[in-house]
């Protein structure tokens, strides 16, 4: 028995709507799942016990931006006024100061 070539046709028609819609429902999710990732890392970072005290991360932050020093260069470096705190206590003082910030977040 022969089939029509219009059924075949609507066969096929019929299969790659199918196929199409497979495709599009994978590369709207992977694209939905990508911006969640995105939306969610910074609360994930934020609250992770893993992650180095605030003075270390300013500190690994200030060496990974500053530039390496050109050969046979010196540079003068002279502090205007001498610091009231020293520098350890400002910093722990900030870190104090960004937890009661992070700790009112939270509590919101």
């Amino acid at each position: 028995m022969r089939v029509p070539i219009n059924r075949c046709v609507g066969v096929f028609a019929y299969a790659l709507t199918i196929g199409g819609a497979c495709l599009l429902t994978l590369k709207l999710s992977s694209v939905l799942a990508t911006q969640a990732i995105a939306l969610s890392q910074p609360y994930f970072l934020e609250h992770c016990p893993c992650l180095p005290p605030l003075v270390e991360q300013r500190r690994m932050v200030a060496e990974a931006g500053a530039a390496p020093p050109a050969e046979g260069r010196r540079e003068r470096v002279a502090a205007l006024d001498v610091p009231a705190i020293p520098a350890g206590a400002l910093a722990a003082q900030l870190d104090l100061a960004e937890g009661e910030v992070l700790s009112a977040r939270v509590s919101h």
